[in-house]
């Protein structure tokens, strides 16, 4: 589950602070009205109007928070001359590939989307639209790309057919097929793993052909791709690897046979038949996974050993040079996981590392370099853990025994960006104050970190395969954003060309430490406030264990500075369960969802209105998306004292009907933890609603499924409980800017109504 309310606005970035896309759908003008009256029909309406839109509202949606034209995904070329990368215009969501010549300081285009559909508009199968939709990938045109080793090559993705695209020169091979998803260049340069039909496929390059390396994958057999859970919950969207000398691949095979069906129906259009999702619901059957290695010229698939029933989840996969075939498998209740080296001639399997932990073990990080990460030479490998309270970066011997600590005790580490063996250094992103997030450089032998990249704010950064020059991308206190150059000492080398729009204001955030933990927390005031009135507040919430909210990048407030603008003064607090200050802090939410989260909340935001006394704490509303809105159904029914009305986004209302991998690991198995589940059980306080409520839901949403509210809207009819209810289309990701401009003028025009204007 992952935070949506910055997300719908930054589709380029990482949960709130550096690397997502997101995926939208559009509606039809005769859509929309169908749902419109949908809403009607289905809600009790209060009879509000929708207010206005706003031009804060349009712009910001219009411009994805000014964030759309800025470069993504940038990667210096393996000589250290160039950088390649995505970008779309200021108000379009097209993608197009560039290289920038760092010594002439000039961009080309090197191929555009335009030119390859040859005119035709890009349609998208079933299986990349869901591998688009848990990867939150909002964007069309390219939405990755690779870069082969040697630099000579890039492997392109579009409407489920690949291309190899030399450079220089500039000429591109079209390859055979299509309906191909996940494509991955072989590190020689000269193939192409691919899924198409569930079953992985071997292009290629030279000779144009096309073979298939599995057979038998169908609904129920997924051959190379990744599970629901794993794409959704794990951040492993990879469902096979390639070894380090091209010769052969691992995958991953999925029998999805014992999972529960959900079907999800198109509301608009009812001639077209439901689309059936494996949906591992908490306490059910997840899918039966085992990893197999198999030669790329192809044979006889090996399948790797390990004990299944004790550890069914394969978080990890890691096949590096210097290193044996590594996975990462973990225990059901996430409590334990082993490090585990693959025989590739057997598929047996050794021990290398064990981690445990009594609550839940969170798992290391995977972007931008995968951890496990093997030291070229083959001397061991770097591993990341918080036994110790803050997650540190380790390296261990080949025999997987923990030699030391590289990142220091009270620096958190938070990325592995690069390994260079040359000065026996890393960079890492992590930092000290914990509303940032820099790039610094460490011995691998230990020691202080460096700042190489630190300005207060959010910063990630791109080596790709050499270790000379890295992209820098940042998000920063002062408001300023977008994607440089730099050497490996920090030095500046060239600015990337942006095309976005620059924004008229930046939001006026004031940044705060409240209550007796010392809560994070911010508030946005309206650009005309006035210390002579009192406001109404909103509380914007997550308050979830997937995302911290509250960063030193004012940027990311662009939806909260439109709607404070509407006569409110919008508070956010980072609660415990919240990442990003320790293990304790962390899993002080175990076995209960919205107990603490709660209380903290309430405690943040009545300290805020103690602190600033402009706020009205008598007229207090609450919103939030996915997590954010089932807290808010919770604040407004448990808390009516504290919260005058709220907006529920795709609200979890009952987490035994959410996955098992995201639930289990806060929660435990429902028939292990009866009373946390009823507790946390929206349904439990349905009759207690006495606050106006408007919930927002999309139609075909697969993750927090629509099946969620309508238990709810029929658990409230059955209580004689009002309330109002906005439709989308689609999922809860938009596509078209009007219609995200109006839901969110509606949520403003809700909040009007209730709660009133300053006085």
């Amino acid at each position: 589950m992952v935070q949506l309310q910055n997300l719908r606005e930054n589709s380029h970035v990482k949960s709130i602070a550096g690397r997502i896309p997101g995926t939208f759908r559009a509606a039809s003008a005769k859509g929309r009205r169908v749902l419109a009256a949908m809403a009607m029909t289905i809600g009790l309406v209060s009879g509000a109007a929708t207010a206005a839109t706003s031009s804060c509202f349009e712009d910001v949606a219009a411009t994805r928070s000014y964030s759309l034209g800025i470069p993504v995904k940038a990667m210096p070329t393996p000589d250290g001359k160039a950088v390649l990368y995505l970008r779309s215009g200021p108000r379009d969501t097209v993608q197009r590939l560039y290289e920038y010549d760092l010594a002439t300081k000039s961009e080309r285009e090197l191929v555009s989307p335009e030119a390859l559909l040859g005119g035709k508009p890009e349609q998208l199968s079933a299986e990349e639209k869901a591998r688009r939709e848990r990867a939150r990938v909002s964007v069309s045109g390219f939405t990755d790309f690779e870069l082969s080793h040697d630099g000579r090559r890039v492997l392109l993705s579009l409407d489920g057919r690949l291309y190899a695209v030399e450079r220089p020169g500039g000429g591109i091979t079209p390859l055979p097929g299509e309906g191909f998803i996940a494509p991955k260049l072989s590190p020689d340069g000269t193939k192409v793993a691919a899924v198409r039909d569930h079953d992985l496929h071997i292009l290629d390059i030279a000779g144009r052909t096309d073979r298939a390396l599995t057979q038998g994958g169908g609904d129920t057999l997924l051959n190379g791709e990744a599970e629901f859970v794993a794409q959704e919950e794990m951040d492993r969207r990879d469902g096979f690897w390639w070894s380090p000398d091209s010769r052969f691949l691992a995958y991953e095979q999925a029998d999805l046979s014992p999972v529960e069906i959900h079907y999800v129906a198109d509301p608009l259009h009812p001639q077209t038949a439901p689309v059936a999702f494996r949906y591992p619901r908490a306490g059910g059957a997840n899918a039966n996974v085992r990893l197999g290695i198999v030669a790329a010229s192809g044979g006889q698939t090996i399948w790797a050993h390990w004990d299944a029933q004790a550890f069914p989840y394969l978080t990890r996969v890691a096949w590096q040079k210097g290193g044996p075939l590594t996975i990462l498998v973990m225990n059901r209740t996430q409590t334990e996981e082993q490090l585990l080296a693959v025989d590739v001639t057997n598929g047996a399997t050794h021990l290398l590392w064990t981690e445990r932990d009594a609550a839940w073990l969170e798992l290391p990080h995977s972007d931008p370099l995968l951890l496990p990460h093997w030291l070229p030479d083959g001397r061991g490998f770097l591993w990341a853990s918080e036994r110790n309270g803050d997650w540190q970066l380790e390296l261990h011997a080949a025999n997987g025994a923990l030699k030391h600590a590289v990142t220091p005790a009270g620096f958190r580490f938070d990325a592995l960006l690069d390994v260079d063996p040359a000065t026996a250094s890393v960079v890492v992103e992590g930092a000290t104050d914990r509303l940032s997030r820099g790039l610094y450089r460490v011995p691998l032998a230990g020691g202080a970190p460096v700042a190489i990249a630190a300005g207060r704010g959010l910063h990630t950064g791109e080596f790709g395969h050499q270790h000379a020059v890295f992209a820098h991308s940042y998000n920063l206190a002062d408001g300023s954003q977008g994607v440089d150059v730099r050497r490996a000492d920090g030095s500046l080398v060239a600015t990337l060309p942006s095309k976005a729009e620059t924004p008229l204001f930046l939001p006026a955030i004031t940044y705060t430490t409240v209550g007796a933990p010392g809560f994070d927390a911010q508030i946005v005031r309206p650009r005309n406030f006035s210390a002579e009135k009192k406001y109404p507040v909103i509380l914007s919430v997550y308050a979830g264990p997937a995302a911290k909210q509250v960063w030193a990048a004012p940027r990311m407030a662009f939806p909260n500075q439109c709607l404070a603008d509407e006569g409110f003064i919008v508070a956010t607090v980072d609660n415990r369960g919240t990442p990003g200050r320790g293990r304790d802090w962390f899993r002080a939410i175990k076995d209960n969802a919205i107990d603490v989260p709660l209380a903290d909340q309430i405690a943040g935001l009545q300290a805020l209105g103690a602190k600033y006394p402009e706020m009205d704490m008598s007229r207090v509303g609450v919103t939030g998306w996915s997590f954010g809105g089932y807290f808010t159904l919770m604040a407004v029914m448990r808390r009516p004292d504290v919260f005058a009305a709220g907006v529920a986004g795709a609200p979890v209302v009952d987490w035994e009907d959410y996955d098992t991998f995201y639930t289990e690991r806060y929660m435990g198995l429902p028939q292990d933890n009866a009373a946390g589940y009823r507790a946390s059980n929206v349904l439990t306080y349905a009759d207690q609603l006495a606050r106006p409520l408007l919930i927002v839901h999309g139609v075909t949403d697969d993750n927090v499924y629509f099946e969620h509210t309508m238990k709810l809207t029929l658990a409230l009819l059955k209580a004689g409980k009002p309330y109002d209810l906005m439709l989308l289309p689609g999922t809860h990701m938009l596509a078209d800017p009007k219609l995200r401009a109006s839901e969110s003028a509606r949520l403003a025009g809700f909040f009007r109504e209730h709660l009133g204007a300053p006085r």
